[in-house]
C-alpha cells in the first residue's frame, strides 16, 4: 500500500539534527510518531486523537526543549494535551514567569473539520524539537494545542466540510462531545473543553498572545490566508494597533517573501448581481475567544485557511504563516511583554482616575472603511455535477478587483458609563461563580454601606423563542439607568473594577451589552421572580460611581 512504503521511507531514514547544542547524536532516526498522519498519507487523511496524542507524548519523551502535559478530559474522557515549547525546557507557570519570556499559545482544530492547523502544528512541533526551527524559542515560550477538540477529531464524515475541495475525504465535526461549539464559548465558558483551557491555560500561564487556527467556508477572494486580530471595542487599543498596525503586516511581508503565498485580512465576500462586491470581516462578538482575549488585555489572532486550496497547500500555508508570525514575535518578545502588562496596568489607572466618568459601548455594528480597495480575486465558473446539481469551481485564475466595499471595523450603538464597581444580590451566586472562572477578582460586603449607584430598570425585556448555541434564548433588553443613593446590603458581592480585567467585567455586566451574561440567561431565573413578563424591573446590578474601600471579604 501507498501508505506503509511512504511510512517506510519517510520514517526510518536517517534525519540530520540541525539545532545547536542538541543532546542526541549527530543522526538518529525520527519515529514514525513524530510525523502526522496527513505527512504519512500523502495528505489523504487527517490525524485522528490518538495519532496527535502519540506525537505529542514522543515529542514531549524526546526533546530537551518540550514538556508535553495533560490539561483537562473531554466528555468522551479524551485527554486535552498541551506542548510546552522553551528553550531551556520548563514545566510550570512559574518558571515562565522566571524566564521574562512572552507566552504565545497556539490552538489548532477548535471546529475539528477544519483540520490544517491540527497537522501545520504538529510539523512545526517537530521542526521546533529536532529541526531549524528551533531558534523560534531563543526569546519566547511557545504552547501548543494541536487538537482542541478531540470528541469532535475521530467523528469522520465526508460530509462536514461540504464547501472544501479535495482531500481529506474525511474530516471530524464541529462541536464537541457535549454538543458544544467551542468558538462560541468566550463569555458563557461551559464547555468542559473551554473551562480546561480558562483554567489551566489563561489562568496558569497567562498567554501575551493566542492565535487560533481555522479553515473558511470558501468565499471566492483570492487569498490562501486570511487573518484577523482581536477586534477593537472596550478593550484597550494598544492591543489591537499593535496586532493590526506591526505584527501582521510584517509577517504578511515575511510570507510574501519566502512563499510567494497571498495573505491578507479576513472577510467574506459576497457579490450580488448589479451590485458592487462587498467584503466584510467577521463578528466583534466576544463570544470568540480571539476577541476575548482583547478584552483581557492580551493579543489574539485568528487564522483563517481559505477552503478551496487542495490539503497539502492548506496545511503548507498555515505552516509557513505561523513560522513568520513566531519569528516576528521571537524577535519582539520584550517589545509584546512591555505592551501586555501596560495594557494592564494602564486599565487600572484609567479606572482610578475616571470611574463614573467616562464612557465605553456596549453595543456595536460593523463599519464600512472609508475608501474602497483592490482586492485578489479568484475566476470562477459553473459545472454540473454527476447529480445534476450546479457548482461553481475556480478556473485556476487570480485577477485585482477595483472599488470594493470594505467592511472592517465596529463603532458603538449603545454607549454606558465605566463604573468603579458593581454590587449585586448574594442570591446570585450563579453570576458570581461565573466570573470568578474568568479569573475576575469578585468580593463580599461584610455589612451593609452606603453607595451611590447607577441603578438599570428594565422597561423592555425580549427573549429570543429560539435558540442559539448550548440551548441559550438570547435576551435584549432597553430601559433607562436611574442615579440615586442605595444600600449595598451584607453579603452582597462586589466586583471592583481597578483590576486589569476591568474591560471584560464590564463587557459581562452591563445590561445592554450585545455579548454580556444577560445576554446569555444569566438573570433570567431572577427576573422572573421578579414579573419581568408584566413590568418594568430593576437589574439587580448596581453601578458604583463611587468606590468601596473597606467592609469586604475577598473570595
Amino acid at each position: 500500500m501507498k501508505t506503509d512504503i511512504i511510512g517506510k521511507y519517510l520514517l526510518f531514514i536517517p534525519v540530520l539534527i540541525f539545532s545547536i547544542g542538541n543532546s542526541f547524536p549527530q543522526q538518529f532516526t525520527i519515529p514514525p510518531e513524530l510525523f502526522s498522519r496527513a505527512e504519512r498519507t500523502w495528505y489523504e487523511e487527517t490525524s485522528l486523537n490518538s495519532d496527535v496524542a502519540s506525537f505529542c507524548k514522543t515529542a514531549g519523551s524526546m526533546s530537551k526543549y518540550a514538556h508535553t502535559e495533560v490539561f483537562g478530559k473531554t466528555k468522551e474522557g479524551n485527554d486535552l494535551i498541551m506542548v510546552v515549547l522553551a528553550n531551556p525546557e520548563i514545566s510550570t507557570p512559574e518558571e515562565a514567569i522566571s524566564s521574562g519570556k512572552p507566552v504565545i499559545y497556539i490552538q489548532g482544530n477548535i471546529h475539528a473539520g477544519e483540520v490544517e492547523g491540527k497537522e501545520a502544528s504538529l510539523q512545526l512541533i517537530r521542526e521546533i524539537c529536532f529541526g531549524p526551527k528551533t531558534k523560534l524559542i531563543d526569546n519566547q515560550i511557545l504552547i501548543f494545542c494541536p487538537n482542541f477538540n478531540p470528541d469532535g477529531n475521530d467523528k469522520l464524515s465526508a460530509t462536514s466540510r461540504p464547501s472544501q475541495d479535495g482531500s481529506p475525504a474525511l474530516t471530524g465535526a464541529r462541536v464537541n462531545g457535549e454538543g458544544y461549539d467551542l468558538n462560541r464559548e468566550g463569555i458563557k465558558l461551559e464547555a468542559i473543553e473551554s473551562k480546561a483551557f480558562m483554567k489551566n491555560i489563561i489562568h496558569k500561564w497567562d498567554p501575551d498572545l493566542l492565535i487560533d487556527l481555522h479553515t473558511d467556508n470558501g468565499s471566492w477572494h483570492g487569498y490562501t490566508i486570511n487573518y484577523a486580530p482581536a477586534y477593537k471595542t472596550v478593550g484597550h487599543d494598544i492591543i489591537t494597533d499593535y496586532v493590526q498596525d506591526k505584527i501582521l503586516p510584517e509577517a504578511t511581508k515575511s510570507m510574501n517573501e519566502r512563499s510567494g503565498i497571498p495573505v491578507w485580512f479576513f472577510g467574506n465576500l459576497t457579490q450580488k448581481t448589479g451590485e458592487s462586491p462587498v467584503y466584510s470581516t467577521y463578528s466583534h462578538m466576544p463570544r470568540y475567544i480571539v476577541n476575548y482575549m482583547g478584552l483581557r488585555n492580551r493579543m489574539g489572532i485568528l487564522i483563517e485557511t481559505f477552503s478551496h486550496e487542495k490539503f497539502e497547500k492548506r496545511v503548507l500555508s498555515n505552516y509557513l504563516f505561523l513560522v513568520s508570525l513566531l519569528e516576528y514575535t521571537n524577535s519582539h518578545a520584550g517589545e509584546i511583554n512591555e505592551i501586555t502588562r501596560s495594557a494592564d496596568s494602564e486599565t487600572v489607572r484609567l479606572i482610578s482616575e475616571f470611574g463614573g466618568k467616562m464612557e465605553k459601548g456596549v453595543k456595536y455594528k460593523i463599519a464600512e472603511a472609508e475608501k474602497t480597495i483592490q482586492l485578489l480575486m479568484r475566476e470562477t465558473e459553473e459545472y454540473q455535477t454527476v447529480d445534476g446539481r450546479t457548482r461553481i469551481k475556480a478556473t485556476g485564475k487570480l485577477y485585482i478587483a477595483d472599488n470594493i466595499r470594505y467592511f472592517d471595523h465596529f463603532l458603538p450603538v449603545k454607549s454606558a458609563v465605566v463604573p468603579f464597581g458593581y454590587v449585586f444580590p448574594g442570591t446570585l451566586s450563579n453570576v458570581a461563580e461565573k466570573l470568578k472562572e474568568h479569573a475576575i477578582k469578585v468580593s463580599i460586603l461584610d455589612i451593609r454601606h452606603p453607595i451611590e449607584a447607577e441603578e438599570y430598570l428594565i422597561e423592555s425585556f425580549n427573549r429570543d423563542s429560539r435558540a442559539i448555541y448550548g440551548g441559550h434564548y438570547p435576551v435584549r433588553v432597553e430601559g433607562r439607568f436611574i442615579r440615586k443613593k442605595l444600600t449595598a446590603e451584607k453579603g452582597y458581592y462586589y466586583v471592583d473594577m481597578r483590576q486589569p480585567l476591568a474591560w471584560l467585567i464590564f463587557y459581562m455586566l452591563e445590561p445592554e451589552s450585545d455579548d454580556g451574561l444577560l445576554y446569555w440567561n444569566f438573570f433570567d431565573n431572577y427576573l422572573e421572580n421578579r414579573g419581568i413578563e408584566k413590568g418594568p424591573v430593576p437589574y439587580p446590578v448596581l453601578k458604583l460611581m463611587k468606590p468601596i474601600d473597606s467592609m469586604l471579604k475577598s473570595l
